[in-house]
């Protein structure tokens, strides 16, 4: 419970603060998707079945905005695609472009990256493996 009127119930502290957020900063139509509704708009529910207001004010009331700054005409950029680093000449260049080396774990004992060795990884800098034999 809150004693805030337009939140009456919020789970933790956190889900009262984006509550207050989500009223006072998304419009009516995102608002009304996740269920959320000011007090005055929950009274006038009760009273007219519905939450939106009785009249939209007419578009002729509405001044029109004029343009705040000119259209720029766009530019013409010349775009080279970039060199290759280097090409892939066997399966294991492709394996190590991949990443699949990076995966390896660091060694337990020396803290080295270990490489693989049949199905198990083996530590290259103090010899320890992976728990196979």
């Amino acid at each position: 419970m809150t004693d805030d009127a337009d939140i009456r119930m919020a789970q933790s502290m956190m889900d009262y603060i984006f509550r207050r957020l989500a009223l006072d900063y998304l419009s009516y139509e995102t608002r009304s998707g996740m269920g959320l509704f000011t007090a005055s708009e929950r009274a006038r529910a009760l009273e007219t079945g519905e939450y939106t207001q009785d009249a939209a004010p007419a578009s002729a009331d509405i001044p029109k905005a004029q343009a705040a700054a000119p259209v720029v005409a766009p530019v013409a950029v010349k775009i080279e695609p970039a060199p290759l680093a280097r090409t892939i000449g066997s399966s294991s260049d492709l394996l190590e472009s991949m990443g699949i080396k990076s995966d390896a774990p660091l060694c337990m004992t020396c803290g080295v990256k270990m490489r693989m060795s049949g199905a198990c990884f083996v530590c290259e800098g103090c010899g320890n493996t992976s728990g196979c034999s």
